[in-house]
């Protein structure tokens, strides 16, 4: 098998904390050190609560020759807290994919009517090219990052 879209497993979680923090780091999602660090500590902790609420998210991954190349987490079924695709396959398609597939068995299982993010500032024009749109934020967040859901 080349490429596929699977769930994640609990095996997969040291390869994943170790890429969803590389790309944290290598992709610069936020300029300032003390805003990785805080990135990377939420992402340790969404994986932790994905480990201890399985049956209550939707968390897929995209392999390509049997390496973890990009993740999605949408927990509760509405809340897209994390979406990660290795840099150098960024603009084909794979993180798309992900969200189609992670939105397709989401859509069954929320009463939500949408799905709701909040993007780092250079994902913002990506988000929108799939239909997300901004949204008022109950929460202050961090200098450019943006709240966006897709109606469902």
């Amino acid at each position: 098998m080349i490429d596929a879209i699977q769930a994640v497993e609990t095996r997969d979680l040291d390869q994943l904390r170790k890429f969803m923090e590389r790309i944290i780091v290598v992709e610069k999602v936020a300029d300032n050190l003390a805003l990785q660090a805080e990135l990377i500590h939420n992402v340790h902790q969404n994986l932790d609560w994905w480990q201890a609420n399985r049956e209550h998210c939707c968390h897929l991954k995209y392999t390509r020759d049997g390496q973890i190349v990009a993740v999605v987490l949408v927990k509760n079924f509405w809340n897209l807290c994390s979406l990660f695709v290795t840099p150098e396959l960024h603009r084909q398609g794979i993180g798309r994919a992900l969200i189609q597939a992670a939105i397709q068995q989401c859509r069954a299982l929320t009463e939500r009517p949408a799905i709701r993010l909040n993007s780092a500032p250079s994902a913002v024009p990506f988000y929108a090219s799939i239909g997300f749109r901004h949204e008022e934020s109950t929460r202050t967040l961090p200098p450019g990052f943006k709240a966006m859901a897709l109606r469902l």
